[in-house]
């Protein structure tokens, strides 16, 4: 099984090591910690569950739980709706970011903010129709 982005959906950027997704059909946006970005891009880039899980029980000072914690970050991503699963079986080697998985204890988050829906959904943006384009008021 392979993740991918909903891009139907999602818009999703990395900068400075986090990462950020934005819904565009509901403005909630979504936040990952450090660890959760690496293993999000991990994902993204081809990694399976399995490669990812290997990759983090092999970092010196990985907790037992360590399975637990990814499978309910992925339990987390796919309520979402950030991320979809295909059929395509990948393997790719995981490599994660050993400082920021023991800065955040191992445990990768995705948080959801509602607090800018209303902001998002102001920008004119999305007042653009498919056939005239924007159209200013």
């Amino acid at each position: 099984m392979r993740y991918v982005l909903n891009e139907a959906r999602m818009f999703a950027d990395i900068s400075d090591g986090m990462a950020i997704i934005i819904n565009s059909v509901t403005g909630i946006y979504y936040g990952m910690n450090g660890f959760g970005t690496s293993v999000f891009e991990n994902l993204l880039a081809g990694s399976s569950k399995e490669d990812v899980a290997a990759a983090a029980k092999a970092i010196p000072g990985a907790p037992a739980e360590i399975e637990a914690n990814l499978d309910a970050f992925l339990k987390t991503i796919e309520d979402f709706g950030i991320v979809l699963t295909t059929p395509e079986e990948t393997s790719r080697p995981a490599v994660l970011n050993v400082r920021d998985a023991k800065a955040d204890s191992f445990v990768p988050e995705c948080n959801e903010y509602k607090d800018v829906q209303e902001l998002l959904f102001a920008d004119p943006i999305h007042e653009v129709d498919a056939e005239q384009g924007w159209k200013p008021e």
